[in-house]
């Protein structure tokens, strides 16, 4: 298997070099593999997370090894990485369904490097990541948490002069994304089963308007959908959005030949939601009773030291 040198740079103040602190460097070394699997998994099922066994290719796409580490003044962490291409050949062998799908040319560290710049830019219509991954990368905090203020990241498409940085405020903007992607909700779709994919159980849905929904067969083979295929079905399971509220994909609990036209579940299921930010809330409580204004508002995705560090501000 072809595999490539990918490194992660750590800026501290403090100007640690080789002599990184221990705790600091073990989460970074607990939090990254995680973090590039299911952005992995993300760029090619369309799901970060998945309750079962992971499947051989993304054990094998996502097998990060850690070198060493070097440096005078900034952390140098050197990994090595599996070329996707070669990691997981069969999802290169079928048809494309995720616009996202990475290159076979990629590493981990380049699928990564794209979540980091989506979330960087507030993209709340992107397709590199769900709630899942979203609280993933929030928990770099533990590593960008004052001991390091910076984290430059390589990969086969970012050199080391142009490297994918990630500070706090990034870590943050993960976190209000995150706040303020509307929860999932039971759905029923109906229209023309479009696509399959075994590989990854992805498929495609068209709806009468044209528009498709795509959706992941949560449990079962889904080539048992195979007799469906071009035919009308019902899809029954679960809508997952982004940020913006647009519809993500649906986890599919269940796909079945449509009784009837079932013409009323020919649409996209629409969110209940409504923004929310913690700090907007916290400004908004010093013009009124404290605490008060907050009941009805808080929607208890926050962390503690969020919580914690807001409340001090409106003491």
């Amino acid at each position: 298997m072809t595999t490539t040198i990918q490194t992660i740079t750590l800026r501290s103040s403090q100007h640690f070099g080789r002599r990184v602190p221990s705790k600091a460097l073990g989460h970074l070394l607990e939090i990254l593999p995680d973090t590039v699997r299911q952005s992995v998994r993300m760029a090619v099922e369309g799901r970060s997370r998945a309750k079962g066994k992971r499947p051989d290719w993304l054990r094998a796409a996502g097998d990060i090894r850690f070198l060493g580490h070097e440096g005078e003044d900034d952390t140098v962490l050197h990994f090595e990485a599996p070329i996707l291409g070669d990691a997981a050949p069969r999802l290169y062998e079928q048809q494309e369904l995720w616009p996202a799908k990475p290159a076979p040319e990629d590493s981990g560290f380049d699928i990564l490097a794209d979540v980091l710049l989506d979330v960087a830019a507030r993209n709340v219509e992107s397709e590199r990541f769900d709630r899942q991954l979203l609280d993933q990368i929030y928990n770099l905090r533990h590593v960008l948490n004052g001991t390091f203020h910076e984290m430059a990241l390589t990969g086969c498409r970012h050199s080391a002069e142009q490297p994918v940085v990630v500070t706090p405020s990034v870590v943050e903007i993960a976190r209000n994304l995150y706040a303020n992607t509307p929860l999932p909700r039971q759905a029923r779709i109906a229209g023309q089963l479009d696509m399959l994919r075994g590989s990854t159980q992805s498929f495609a849905v068209l709806l009468d308007d044209g528009q498709e929904i795509r959706g992941v067969l949560k449990e079962g083979d889904i080539e048992r959908l195979g007799p469906l295929l071009n035919r009308r079905v019902l899809v029954l399971g679960t809508a997952v959005y982004r940020p913006s509220g647009k519809l993500l994909r649906v986890d599919a609990e269940e796909v079945t030949l449509a009784s009837g036209r079932q013409d009323f579940f020919s649409t996209i299921p629409r969110p209940a939601w409504k923004q929310f930010d913690l700090q907007d809330t916290v400004r908004e409580q010093r013009h009124k009773m404290g605490i008060a204004a907050v009941i009805g508002k808080w929607p208890g995705e926050e962390s503690d030291e969020q919580i914690e560090q807001s409340l001090k501000e409106l003491s």
